[in-house]
């Protein structure tokens, strides 16, 4: 099966230095590429943006290296289309003071490892899930039609339904089918639809609180009274089968309704023409551009592409900047919102994002707020949530320190909060306290600072200590006798990779089935 994709919040636009820009720094956004209305758009509209945003260099090694690509797609079992993202994303490592020199057979033999390597990864699991969304159903092509059905050229329909996607598959989808093979931590919602009878969906969503002031500035500036509160960026987007093009419009008009439900009321994405994508189900829709971003391309020690987020943490890693640019395109989810967003006449151009900055004064939280969240938790608790070593062990905060710390760590990190998740031991002075050899907590504030805070939801996992939730700064709890020595730390963003995350996608499900999704006012 061809997979389609959007290339939402993907990598950007290359320049040449020695090139000039084909891109004003304030265009104008015609009307007609508005509006679905105009099939015919002049040589300034949506198609035109696409391709000046598109890079001729890499372009150029794509076409030399057509028949490459299409023997080693048919050799991992995938399409030439998929795998010509894959040497899209990995050209900005060739390019260097000597990308002219060099032919292009070259430069894909020195890629072609690291991109059989990935192709073929995501082939393996693109097939599996293929199984369990039925795709089969949709061989031969066919249209999806408003009364939630598949109508096949040969009159049969097949049944669609649309519908949450559980974190797991989510992670499924993120991590191992999507072309950045990078699961965001952030995740705030994620949607599908599903073919009938299946159980993993054929197309899926995920979005994400706006954690980038300059994406609201930029909205702002426009005339969009945009806010954190109102407003979810579109981070990925994967249809498992390209059979049917407008089956991804389809889903995306499914899901603007499902999150105005919530509280929002613009959808931001971004547009990546530099991997060759058109962007036809975001105009269909009528996202509307209003700014480029600046992205810079990074690489793992092995020349593999890793995420901005990947990078934060990674070590050796190879940053290659330049004049690369993303469109964002911005949706509004109800009537007046869409008014608001076709106030836009020009493109305003978003600044590089800058890393977070320290944390100054720890942020006062609320004791009895995190005793709520201990006790929305033990709610939500299961055996499958635990840790294996207690899970033939009665049902108790044991095991779960782990899971609900990445829990806590994610809350906060929707309030603009950074914390850090800990993994160590934990001991008491006082020899009638049990230590617990193998326990996780979250931290605010560097390592090095012993005025940071401990937050910690599972203490009581250490038998003789009556406390439920510790909330206190580190160097106050070892004055107590209470010692917490982490081994590993990890950033929220790193987390996805960590052991625990499979066992948090459970406590996720877990908490949504129980408590329900939080509006995104309540959210942020």
């Amino acid at each position: 099966m061809a997979r389609t994709a959007l290339g939402a919040a993907g990598p950007g636009h290359a320049v040449p230095a020695d090139a000039p820009s084909p891109l004003p720094y304030a265009p104008p956004v015609p009307r007609q590429a508005r509006s679905p209305h105009h099939p015919d758009e002049p040589s300034t509209g949506w198609s035109a943006l696409a391709r000046q945003l598109r890079d001729p260099l890499i372009d150029a090694l794509s076409a030399d290296c057509r028949e490459l690509v299409a023997a080693d797609a048919a050799l991992c079992g995938t399409n030439a289309r998929d795998f010509d993202i894959q040497l899209r994303l990995h050209a900005p490592l060739m390019f260097g003071a000597d990308h002219g020199k060099r032919p292009s057979a070259s430069l894909y033999e020195e890629m072609r490892t690291r991109l059989i390597a990935r192709s073929s990864r995501i082939a393996g699991y693109t097939q599996d899930a293929d199984i369990c969304a039925n795709s089969s159903l949709l061989l031969g092509g066919g249209q999806a039609r408003r009364e939630f059905t598949v109508r096949r050229p040969d009159g049969s329909s097949v049944g669609v339904n649309f519908g949450p996607v559980s974190p797991g598959h989510g992670y499924l989808y993120q991590a191992k089918l999507h072309y950045m093979l990078c699961a965001r931590a952030d995740t705030m919602v994620e949607v599908g639809c599903y073919l009938q009878g299946a159980t993993h969906p054929v197309t899926y969503l995920a979005f994400s609180v706006c954690d980038r002031p300059g994406v609201v500035q930029a909205l702002r500036r426009q005339g969009i009274p945009a806010e954190r509160g109102n407003l979810l960026i579109l981070t990925r987007a994967l249809g498992l089968s390209g059979a049917v093009r407008n089956l991804m419009s389809f889903t995306i008009g499914q899901a603007v309704r499902h999150v105005r439900s919530m509280g929002c009321r613009f959808i931001v994405t971004a547009f990546n023409p530099l991997l060759g994508f058109t962007g036809s189900a975001l105009h269909a829709t009528n996202f509307i551009p209003f700014a480029t971003a600046p992205v810079a391309y990074f690489y793992d020690q092995f020349g593999s592409y890793m995420t901005r987020r990947q990078s934060l943490s990674a070590t050796g890693t190879d940053r290659r900047a330049g004049n690369y640019r993303n469109l964002l395109v911005v949706l509004g989810t109800d009537s007046t919102a869409r008014k608001e967003t076709r106030k836009v006449e020009t493109l305003q151009h978003v600044a590089e994002p800058t890393p977070r900055a320290p944390v100054g004064e720890p942020p006062a939280l609320d004791p009895d707020e995190l005793r709520g969240y201990r006790h929305r938790l033990e709610a939500a608790w299961s055996l499958s949530t635990a840790h294996p070593s207690y899970a033939r062990e009665p049902l108790s905060s044991k095991g779960q320190c782990g899971v609900s710390s990445v829990w806590l760590a994610r809350q906060l990190r929707l309030r603009e909060i950074e914390a850090t998740y800990c993994y160590g031991r934990l001991s008491f002075d006082d020899p009638s306290i049990s230590s617990v050899d193998h326990h996780c907590w979250i931290e605010i504030g560097p390592a090095a600072d012993t005025a940071r805070l401990v937050i910690d939801l599972t203490c009581d996992q250490a038998d003789g200590f009556e406390e439920k939730v510790i909330y206190r700064r580190h160097d106050e709890l070892t004055r107590e006798g209470i010692r917490y020595e982490p081994v590993t730390r990890l950033a929220v963003d790193d987390l996805p990779g960590d052991r625990v995350w499979s066992r948090y996608t459970r406590l996720e499900e877990s908490m949504t089935a129980k408590w329900g999704m939080r509006t995104l006012y309540e959210s942020v």
